[in-house]
């Protein structure tokens, strides 16, 4: 039931407003999970959210605005940002995780993956729920991780986990 307060926060790519799919139970848990997971990692090295909004434009008219489920920024790319530039940054995160909804189209999530990459992100994961499937993305490539996979990638070490136990972990228990 939506009420004036449910508007959709929206996603505006190469000028084109997409509202966000509005998250579910699992989507919720793993986007929990994974900002844990995340916050560990970086400790004191910089900055991990939720819902952070990046601004990615380069040119005027084509205004890109991503809100990540789960985003992460080294401490030496906010110093440059004053308090109120660091609150939605001008750049994309160095890490940003996106968990897939039933109602996303893959057309979408493929233009976000990329506009991330071109804006200067290192690493891109984009979660399936569904598939209990990670792909990294990063400009070199894709590395794909699946259920009985640890995860490890060399541009975010030591960030390591076991993907089963991040979808177990969220799984209804009842």
């Amino acid at each position: 039931m939506q009420t004036i307060n449910d508007v959709p926060e929206v996603e505006v790519l190469r000028g084109i407003e997409v509202p966000k799919v509005s998250p579910r139970r699992r989507h919720a848990r793993l986007q929990g999970l994974l900002f844990g997971i995340l916050d560990r990692w970086a400790g004191e090295r910089g900055d991990v959210g939720t819902e952070w909004r990046f601004h990615l434009s380069k040119r005027p008219g084509d205004e890109t605005s991503l809100v990540p489920d789960v985003a992460y920024v080294a401490n030496v790319r906010l110093a440059a940002l004053d308090a109120h530039a660091a609150e939605e940054p001008p750049f994309a995160p160095d890490v940003a995780v996106e968990v897939r909804s039933p109602g996303d189209r893959e057309r979408n999530i493929q233009t976000k993956v990329a506009l991330y990459l071109d804006a200067g992100a290192l690493l891109v994961l984009d979660v399936d729920p569904e598939s209990r499937r990670i792909t990294a993305c990063d400009s070199g490539g894709v590395q794909v991780f699946d259920a009985g996979d640890t995860f490890e990638h060399r541009l975010a070490p030591g960030l390591t986990f076991d993907v089963g136990g991040l979808f177990a972990a969220a799984d209804l228990h009842v």
